[in-house]
């Protein structure tokens, strides 16, 4: 039988923002040329975008090919070397715009040239406003100095805790590179107030103590924690909370973290919220398959969690599970557990898991010849590697969006803002939503940062961090989370797994477009 229609790569929305899969972990808009607000003010993604010269008074310079720094603890932010274009050719600054004005577009330069971004116009052209007078004072000659830990005259150091080595090698790696590629692209517009961005990579290697380790050092030597994704932010919650460090992850991935009150995410977690838009929208399509579900996870904290959140969530509004279970991160044979769902007629299948596992599942079923009417794929399956593991055998699968498709990319000028520099720092770096989630954590970070001004502080930015409502990282993720009161969007879309060759668009019709009326938030 052919397996019927499936919802692509699917991060679900995790207490309402996306719910991605982890091996314990658990789960982004783009931001036109981040040329970011002047200190001083406070701006929502859409009004960053704008400042950032996309929008009036900013000149549209774009900047130059070269190759980027690898990944490592040194400085963020040296001139990459000459090398091909990324993107775009290089264009010399376009012309500041006077308040509420357009600038001069800057004009184009060779491929691998190294033009600077145009700079921006008012802080407050979204308003038509001039900007603020504390703009002023907000520069390399006036910033405060070492104001706090890991700040001093000329540098910013932050953190970045990813889960790199262990049990699933690589799971987040993009995060941390994306982090780097943000502060790159931060530190190429002059940086926070003439500060310039380090990143401190940490590797928790998928293991919770290692987690508790890293955020420990970070507390004593990083100003802040920024774009950290892991499935064992468990380990890490209480060093974070008993120091104090701004920590704007990725994800928030278990509930000790999203309950730790320094901690944001583009990915709020699901603590508190889940959204049942997509089991709304299931139930219409699959009203009798919903009815006879399955639910496998993996037996660590942030996927059983994530399980017993969205189960009852999703029963809420009529789903009814006839199989669940748990499963070691390093169970090689699925057999046993497809043969328990196909004696029991599965229709529904959901996990919560990594990449690997979920291949090693859809394997099992493909070799038993189970096919039930719906398998349903969190954004953790929105990978290369998983249609490579795959291997054809997830073919029609569903997976749930929680962040703008990398297919779509051609229509959203903040995604590609954001891979012309991942693409500097990694050219290999893997296309998935973790990614995404760190470089929309970054830009927040970046927001806040300037809105502090002159004298930058963890409990400072902190209060800038809880300013920050609505939120979509430029456009990498669905609008309407509310980044300082850690609210996930109630928005989500659909795409389905093309065999081995990619993935493609479902629900709702239309490059760019989400739903975000089906369901409703959840409130715990």
């Amino acid at each position: 039988m052919t397996p019927p229609q499936q919802h692509i790569g699917r991060p679900r929305p995790r207490a309402g923002t996306g719910r991605v899969r982890r091996v314990a972990l658990i789960g982004v808009v783009s931001v036109l040329a981040l040329g970011l607000a002047a200190c001083g003010s406070r701006l929502n993604g859409t009004a960053l975008t704008m400042a950032e010269g996309s929008g009036s008074g900013g000149g549209t310079g774009t900047v130059g090919g070269g190759a980027g720094q690898s990944l490592s603890a040194s400085p963020s932010g040296t001139t990459p070397a000459a090398g091909p274009a990324v993107g775009s050719t290089g264009g010399s600054a376009g012309t500041a715009g006077s308040a509420g004005t357009a600038g001069t577009a800057g004009s184009s330069g060779s491929a691998g040239g190294s033009g600077t971004a145009g700079s921006s116009g008012a802080a407050t052209t979204a308003a038509g406003g001039a900007a603020p007078a504390a703009a002023a004072a907000c520069n390399a000659s006036n910033n405060g100095g070492a104001s706090d830990v890991g700040v001093t005259a000329n540098q910013i150091t932050i953190g970045n805790i990813a889960s790199i080595s262990g049990v699933a090698p690589g799971l987040t790696q993009s995060a941390q590179q994306a982090t780097v590629a943000l502060a790159d692209y931060v530190n190429s517009q002059g940086g926070i107030c003439g500060r310039m961005l380090k990143v401190a990579p940490y590797d928790d290697q998928n293991d919770a103590g290692q987690n508790s380790a890293d955020a420990t050092q970070a507390c004593s030597s990083n100003f802040a924690l920024v774009g950290s994704a892991s499935g064992f932010d468990n380990g890490g919650a209480s060093a974070i909370s008993g120091c104090g460090i701004p920590d704007v992850a990725a994800e928030l991935s278990t509930h000790e973290m999203g309950n730790v009150a320094t901690s944001f995410g583009a990915s709020p977690g699901n603590a508190h919220y889940w959204s049942t838009g997509p089991a709304v929208y299931l139930k219409s399509k699959y009203p009798g398959a919903v009815t006879n579900a399955a639910m496998i996870y993996l037996n660590v904290p942030a996927t059983q969690e994530q399980a017993a959140s969205e189960m009852s969530a999703y029963q809420s509004v009529g789903f009814k599970y006839t199989y669940v279970t748990a499963v070691s991160p390093t169970e090689p044979n699925y057999a046993p557990y497809v043969a328990k769902m196909q004696s029991a007629n599965v229709q529904y299948v959901s996990e919560y898991s990594d990449d690997n596992s979920a291949a090693r599942l859809v394997q099992a079923m493909a070799q038993a010849n189970f096919s039930p009417t719906v398998v349903d794929f969190f954004s953790e399956e929105y990978s290369a590697n998983f249609l490579a593991e795959s291997q054809g055998d997830a073919n029609n699968a569903l997976v749930l969006m929680a962040t703008a498709p990398y297919e779509e990319a051609s229509s959203n000028p903040g995604l590609q803002l954001m891979e012309s520099w991942l693409n500097r720092v990694a050219p290999n770096a893997h296309h998935d939503i973790f990614a995404e989630f760190a470089w929309s954590a970054g830009l927040a970070f970046v927001q806040a940062a300037r809105a502090v001004g002159p004298h930058l502080t963890r409990a400072a930015l902190i209060a800038q961090l809880k300013q920050i409502g609505t939120w979509d990282g430029g456009g990498v993720q669905p609008p309407d989370t509310n980044f300082g009161q850690k609210i996930p969007s109630n928005c989500f879309a659909y795409f389905k797994i093309n065999g081995s060759s990619g993935y493609s668009r479902v629900d709702p019709a239309g490059a760019g477009h989400y739903d975000c009326t089906s369901g409703s938030l959840v409130h715990y």
